[in-house]
């Protein structure tokens, strides 16, 4: 069905030295658009009268639309139509009028259309389609001057000046909170997930905002080498600073060095990233301060809707020694991996290792460990509300188990283990081998790390990252020099590897393949990756 208006008539506006067959195409591309863009919003008003349940969706997928075809030049070009042909309002209101009764009869016909608009404006990504006109907008705003019709430019936002008496210091929080309403003006968060165009409009809408609004002084923690993010507790602002540019190499080493603690960033708006969960705001001639210096008042407001679980450190999800899963409760647990050949930018091979542990629990719920220590040890409540991601419900059938993701943003979302792999304890009390981990990253780099292990009780192994253990009756959390290399003793329990050193006690995730050898192992995981056994 053609949505065209096909009154549009443009005669009267063709100067002198215009060609009417300028005129006819311009009227016809015109009358085109006129029809798209019309006939979107009545299709959504008219299924908002029969459905209003689902009019925020409806919204949504209007506002997608509007944007990736260009709605901001189409309203500037119907403006000066209107400015330079005052009659053109008539023919407009008549047009509107038919087109708004032949699609009454569409949906009289066919009402099921309201429950997937999306798919009736489906064929927006085929560039022969009715609903597809943002090439035609751009076409019609480059000649329209030919036929004496003078479209303004595009206005530009010019940055908001702002007294220092006048400045306060506003939270991460607050900042996230105040985004995402004013990007909620143009869809929601949820409508942003599903269509790219939205998203890509709700971006617009809140970087303009900011941009007006000029210089941002913002607090939060230092996070990075140019990155900010709010903490408080277990909770973090769901939008995160992150500085392009500094003033100068002072404010930049003043970063760097301000790792872990709250500071204040100056910066001009750059851009916005709505994410999936939470988002990003990207300054330019960012200067770092603590409060103290910028001598100047917080804004207080309630910011908590601009607050999200903050995700765990290891040092957080770790409980202690079998303070979290229960073995009893374990039904299995799975390994999954994927390890591909690749080429970066400039033509090195790398290795694209992809490696997952599941824990199936018998009670029908499943977890994903991605930690150094072993599942026993996790803080199981803390871990389902902070990294609610991680947590399944599962099936099986046939060989095949089927994850569905029981909470948080993915709720409801499948993953599917095709041919994963079964875990067990190592069941030896003593191994004599060498276990090699190779990974060669993008641009070369290459990571050799061994677990060698004597008889006699000892191994030797690379001592990296986050380290989960424990001193006496008390458990401590070190962060030794990455890729030490120490010699411990050693022994097996259940899925852990104890190793003990100097007092202190370490506990790392281990388990080998049901299918190895119980004695000598060809491969065991651990801290959740494969290491192979050496000749």
């Amino acid at each position: 069905m053609k949505h065209r208006f096909a009154g549009v008539v443009l005669i009267a506006l063709m100067p002198v030295y215009a060609q009417a067959d300028d005129v006819a195409e311009f009227t016809a591309e015109l009358g085109k658009v006129i029809g798209a863009f019309t006939a979107t919003e009545l299709y959504v008003e008219q299924c908002n009268q029969r459905d209003p349940a689902g009019g925020a969706g409806r919204r949504d997928i209007l506002a997608g639309w509007s944007y990736g075809n260009g709605r901001s030049g189409y309203e500037r070009l119907i403006g000066a139509i209107r400015h330079r042909m005052p009659e053109f309002a008539g023919q407009y209101d008549t047009g509107r009028d038919r087109l708004a009764g032949v699609i009454q009869q569409d949906l009289e016909k066919n009402p099921q259309q309201c429950d997937d608009l999306m798919k009736v404006f489906r064929d927006v990504f085929r560039d022969d389609s009715q609903f597809s006109v943002q090439t035609t907008v751009r076409r019609l705003l480059r000649r329209a001057s030919d036929l004496g019709i003078e479209v303004p430019d595009t206005p530009k936002i010019l940055p908001g000046q702002k007294r220092v008496e006048d400045t306060r210091i506003l939270r991460l929080a607050a900042l996230s909170a105040r985004i995402e309403a004013k990007m909620a003006e143009i869809g929601s968060k949820e409508g942003a997930r599903r269509y790219r165009d939205l998203r890509r409009a709700r971006e617009e809408q809140a970087l303009n905002w900011l941009i007006a609004d000029g210089m941002q002084v913002l607090y939060g923690r230092v996070t990075g080498d140019s990155e900010l993010r709010e903490w408080r507790g277990d909770r973090q602002s769901s939008f995160k600073v992150e500085c392009d540019t500094f003033v100068d190499g002072t404010h930049e080493a003043r970063m760097a060095q301000a790792l872990g603690k709250d500071r204040v960033v100056a910066g001009m708006p750059r851009s916005v990233l709505d994410a999936h969960t939470g988002g990003k705001l990207t300054l330019t001639k960012c200067s770092l301060f603590t409060p103290e210096e910028t001598r100047r008042p917080f804004v207080e407001e309630d910011d908590t809707v601009g607050l999200m679980p903050r995700p765990l450190e290891e040092s957080e999800a770790y409980a202690g020694p079998n303070n979290g899963i229960a073995l009893g409760e374990v039904e299995s647990v799975l390994y999954e991996s994927s390890f591909d050949n690749r080429l970066d930018g400039f033509g090195n091979g790398y290795v694209d290792r992809e490696e997952a542990v599941y824990v199936l629990l018998r009670d029908g719920t499943a977890y994903r460990h991605d930690w150094s220590f072993p599942f026993t040890d996790l803080a199981v409540q803390r871990s389902k509300e902070r990294e609610p991601h991680r947590w399944f419900t599962w099936k099986e059938r046939g060989g095949k188990v089927t994850l569905t993701h029981s909470r948080g943003d993915d709720e409801g979302r499948t993953v599917e283990l095709e041919k994963p792999q079964r875990l067990r304890p190592m069941t030896a009390s003593r191994l004599k081998a060498s276990y090699h981990y190779l990974q060669v990253g993008m641009g070369g780099h290459r990571q050799d790390r061994r677990y060698t292990f004597s008889k006699d009780g000892m191994v030797t192994y690379h001592r990296s990252g986050f380290v989960a253990g424990n001193v006496a009756t008390s458990y401590i959390m070190v962060a030794p020099p990455d890729e030490a290399e120490v010699t411990a003793r050693y022994r097996f329990e259940d899925y852990a590897l104890i190793l003990e050193r100097n007092g202190e006690v370490e506990r790392h995730f281990f388990a080998v393949p049901e299918s190895t050898d119980k004695a000598l192992p060809d491969t065991v995981l651990v801290r959740g990756e494969a290491y192979w056994l050496e000749d």
